[in-house]
C-alpha cells in the first residue's frame, strides 16, 4: 500500500510539472527538430516548386526542384560520405500517392547512388488521395543519416464525388484498383493470425486461467519445460504441450496453405526490384565566380547575423549576390528577380550593393534577420558547433546562376 501511495504521488508531481511547462504551437513536420548544423551543412535546396496549391482527389501535383549534397556534409553522418539516397515526400500520412519520380531527367523508382557535392534536379508527380489541407515537403533520405526535409507548403485537396481510385493495368491486361485491392484478404489473414496469437498469449497469461505463469513466474522460470518437476507441481503439463503443439500446427498449416494458395492465384508475378541507379550528371552551369566565407557574426542587440564572404568574379560580366540558402530556407536579395514564396525571406542588407566587376575580388557582407534563424532553430546558440553554412548564389545580367557552398564559424558579439 505504501509503495502504491508513493508511486501515485510521484505520478501526480510529474503531471503537475508537465502542466507548468510553456506550451508552444506545433505545425508542419518537425523539421526544426533536426539539429541546426545538420540542416545547414548537409543539403541545400533551391527552385522548389509546386505546380498547384489546390486540387481535387485523383488530380496530379508536380513537385520539382534542386537539391545539392553540400561539400560541408557533417563527418559524423554516413561516415562523412553519403552513398545511397532516396527522394521522397514528407506529409502527414498517405495523403498523396507517388506516381512518378525523375532525377536529373532519368526515371528513378527506387534508391540511387549519391555523393558529396552532387547536384540533383528532381521531379515527382503526386496524385491527391485524401481531402484536407496538408503540409507537403520534398525530402532526401540518406542511408545511415535519416531524412532531410526541404522547403514545403500547404496543399488543399477537395473531395471528389466518386472518391479516390488508383487504377493499374497488369501485364495480363486486367485492371485493378490499388486503393482497395486485396483489402479483405489482408484483413482476413491478419484476423486469423491475431486469433492464434491471442490464443497463445491468453492461454499462458490470462488472470484466473489454468496457467498462472505470471503470478508464479519464479516457479515457471526455475522449472525447464521438459523436466518431471513441471507436471509434478502443476505448472507445465503434458496437456499444455499438446495445446502449444496444436497452435503451432495450425500456424504452420496457415503459412504453408497461404503460400500454396497465393502461388496458384497470383502466378506470373515479378519479384520486387531492388536495383540502384546512378543518375546522370547534370550539365555544369557556367562558373561565374568563386566565394569563400571568412567570418559570421551574431549581434544579439541588433538581432542580426552577418555572413562575410570573399567573392572573386571570374567571368566577363558583373555578378551580384542574389540569395543565401541555408537548410530549407532562403534569404533573397530584394533587388534580385527571384520569386518569393514559403521559406523565403529577404536579406536585411547587402554591402556593397553594387555588382562585382569582371576580374574583381570583393568582400561582401550579407546581413540576415537572426529572429528568422531563431524561429527555425538554425542559429546554433548553446550548441557544440557555432557554425553557419549554406549556398551563396550569384547571378549576372543575363540571368546565369552560380552556386558556391560556404561555411564559417559563428562569433557572437556578446553572450
Amino acid at each position: 500500500m505504501r509503495r502504491f501511495v508513493v508511486m501515485t504521488l510521484a505520478a501526480l508531481l510529474g503531471a503537475a510539472a508537465m502542466m507548468g511547462l510553456r506550451a508552444t504551437s506545433v505545425s508542419a513536420h518537425g523539421e526544426i527538430a533536426q539539429e541546426g548544423f545538420v540542416r545547414m551543412e548537409a543539403v541545400g535546396w533551391w527552385d522548389v516548386k509546386f505546380s498547384k496549391t489546390s486540387l481535387a482527389q485523383n488530380e496530379n501535383l508536380d513537385l520539382s526542384g534542386t537539391a545539392q549534397i553540400l561539400e560541408t556534409w557533417p563527418s559524423n553522418m554516413s561516415d562523412g560520405s553519403p552513398k545511397i539516397c532516396y527522394f521522397t515526400v514528407v506529409e502527414p500520412g498517405a495523403r498523396f500517392v507517388l506516381v512518378d519520380r525523375k532525377i536529373n531527367g532519368m526515371p528513378a523508382p527506387q534508391s540511387f547512388f549519391c555523393s558529396k557535392g552532387g547536384v540533383y534536379n528532381f521531379s515527382m508527380t503526386l496524385r491527391a488521395r485524401d481531402p484536407g489541407s496538408w503540409h507537403v515537403h520534398p525530402a532526401l533520405a540518406v542511408k545511415e543519416s535519416g531524412t532531410l526535409i526541404g522547403p514545403g507548403q500547404y496543399v488543399n485537396i477537395s473531395s471528389s464525388p466518386s472518391g479516390f481510385s488508383f487504377p493499374l493495368t497488369l501485364l495480363n491486361g486486367k485492371t485493378i484498383d490499388i486503393e482497395g485491392y486485396g483489402t479483405w484478404l489482408v484483413l482476413g489473414f491478419s484476423a486469423i493470425t491475431l486469433v492464434l496469437g491471442m490464443w497463445w498469449m491468453l492461454f499462458w497469461t490470462a488472470p484466473g486461467g489454468r496457467k498462472r505463469t505470471i503470478n508464479r513466474l519464479r516457479v515457471a522460470n526455475e522449472l525447464p519445460l521438459n523436466q518431471d518437476g513441471g507436471p509434478a507441481v502443476g505448472v507445465i503439463t503434458k496437456g499444455d504441450h499438446r495445446q502449444c503443439e496444436l497452435i503451432a500446427g495450425l500456424t504452420l498449416v496457415l503459412v504453408v496453405g497461404g503460400f500454396i494458395w497465393a502461388s496458384a492465384h497470383y502466378s506470373g508475378n515479378i519479384p520486387l526490384q531492388v536495383d540502384w541507379v546512378t543518375p546522370p550528371t547534370p550539365a555544369a552551369p557556367a562558373t561565374l565566380a568563386t566565394a569563400e566565407a571568412s567570418n559570421a557574426i551574431y549581434d544579439p542587440n541588433a538581432n542580426t547575423v552577418q555572413v562575410i564572404a570573399t567573392v572573386t568574379n571570374t567571368s566577363k560580366s558583373p555578378v551580384q549576390v542574389s540569395a543565401f540558402r541555408t537548410g530549407n530556407v532562403s534569404f533573397l536579395n530584394p533587388l534580385s528577380s527571384l520569386p518569393h514564396g514559403d521559406y523565403e525571406y529577404q536579406i536585411k542588407s547587402l554591402s556593397p550593393q553594387d555588382p562585382i566587376g569582371p576580374g574583381q575580388t570583393q568582400q561582401v557582407t550579407i546581413t540576415l534577420d537572426a529572429q528568422v534563424l531563431k524561429n527555425l532553430e538554425l542559429l546554433p546558440l548553446g550548441q557544440a558547433q557555432y557554425v553557419v553554412a549554406g549556398v551563396l548564389e550569384l547571378t549576372d545580367g543575363q540571368g546565369t546562376r552560380n552556386f558556391d557552398t560556404i561555411q564559417a564559424s559563428l562569433n557572437p558579439t556578446s553572450t
